[in-house]
């Protein structure tokens, strides 16, 4: 029943708003002629230097309210400005801190780059080997080097485990090896396979035998614990 009656009441209503609507338009209406009448009244009511008087005072405000809006505009456009300067050293900083972080081995990465599985069943391999090798990946470009899944970083260090073995951040690992780094594929490989370079010098080894391959993707994990910087700090940071 509620349904029909708000019907009946909005087809009763609909007549009723447009006699309101056309009374409250008429009125406003006339209001403004009434206003516009008393204000053509007074002028004619004014003196010559009166009206000279008044032309003049609009004239100041006109100009003032000009020179408002140009200045208005000129705030407008620096602003806009300086949030377009704002935006990009936003970018710049967050591209660099990104980066840092890849060099600093503090964030998982991915990217194309080479794998190198290196076999060596007799134990020939020494630490000073992986040292050899990780530099000639760098010198080829290599932006992150892991080996047997530990990322290698800035203050990373390789060295005689117990027994013979190599460690890597205090972490021994055995054989097989498999080193992954991200850069250009064929330059990695060829840094690798340069005569006399870090193949030629596994492959002398002992039973030791050692492929590169390309890969169009390679993972490498972040540092298991973030570098602890004792002495050096940035300039001007007053510490």
């Amino acid at each position: 029943m509620t349904a029909p009656i708000a019907a009946r009441r909005g087809v009763a209503g609909g007549p009723i708003l447009v006699v309101v609507v056309t009374a409250l338009v008429g009125f406003l209406l006339v209001s403004q002629f009434r206003n516009d009448e008393r204000l053509s009244q007074r002028l004619e009511a004014e003196s010559e230097e009166d009206l000279a008087r008044i032309l003049a005072n609009l004239n100041t405000e006109a100009d003032a309210l000009r020179d408002e809006i140009g200045t208005l505009r000129v705030q407008l456009a620096d602003l806009e400005a300086s949030s377009r300067n704002d935006a990009a050293a936003a970018t710049a900083g967050q591209e660099q801190l990104h980066a840092l972080q890849v060099l600093a081995g503090t964030v998982p990465v991915t990217g194309p780059g080479v794998v190198v599985d290196v076999a060596d069943p007799r134990g020939s391999i020494t630490y000073d080997t992986f040292i050899d090798l990780v530099q000639e990946l760098r010198d080829a470009g290599a932006e992150a080097v892991s080996v047997n899944g530990q990322r290698i970083g800035v203050a990373s260090a390789f060295a005689e485990g117990r027994g013979g073995g190599v460690t890597l951040n205090g972490v021994q690992f055995e054989a097989p090896f498999k080193v992954f780094a991200i850069g250009q594929p064929p330059t990695l490989e060829g840094g690798l396979k340069i005569p006399g370079g870090a193949l030629d010098t596994l492959s002398a080894l002992a039973g030791v035998t050692a492929q590169v391959q390309r890969s169009p993707k390679v993972d490498i994990p972040a540092l298991a614990a973030a570098p602890t910087l004792r002495a050096a700090r940035p300039v001007g940071s007053g510490s």
